[in-house]
């Protein structure tokens, strides 16, 4: 299995859902927010990252910086188009990072992400992920003046494990 993936290959996961599905166009707040709680997920079901970036707790949330650098330009707007990486073979931006589509496990929980968390709006995932001991908060708390700086995988491993165990007791 390619574990863990590129940032850019988790957003387009979620950017080819078809757009019925998608429950409308996804902005780069949505986006963020989806990729944090997949990643959050596949750290606390497995106990390995599912990005080979760090996600970044910035003033108004988690942020993956090169997914933030990728789709800037649009800035609020609905993101029209797939993350792309420069592939030296063309000399161009053409090169569309994508998930294995071996990769059944991985396809899974991203599908299981995107039916509980999808149909969210951004604002509802943001505060989702402003709720206090949460890892975002966490970071922010212990680091009030960085203006961005790394969530601990660990971190964010400790809180999905810890939810998961209470979604299993029921509580």
């Amino acid at each position: 299995m390619a574990v863990p993936y590129d940032s850019k290959a988790v957003a387009n996961y979620y950017l080819l859902k078809p757009e019925p599905e998608r429950g409308g166009a996804i902005t780069q707040m949505k986006l963020h927010k989806l990729i944090f709680y997949a990643h959050g997920w596949h750290l606390g079901l497995r106990g390995e990252p599912l990005l080979d970036e760090m996600v970044e707790a910035w003033e108004y949330g988690p942020v993956v910086p090169s997914l933030y650098h990728e789709f800037k330009d649009l800035g609020a707007a609905p993101i029209d188009r797939l993350a792309t990486e420069f592939d030296v073979r063309t000399a161009g931006f053409d090169r569309i990072p994508a998930i294995d589509d071996n990769d059944q496990a991985t396809s899974a929980l991203l599908d299981r992400v995107w039916k509980i968390y999808g149909p969210l709006t951004a604002s509802q995932l943001s505060q989702m992920t402003h709720e206090p001991g949460s890892p975002w908060s966490e970071t922010r708390r212990k680091n009030p003046k960085i203006k961005s700086v790394d969530i601990p995988n660990d971190l964010i491993e400790e809180y999905f494990r810890l939810k998961a165990s209470q979604n299993q007791n029921g509580s």
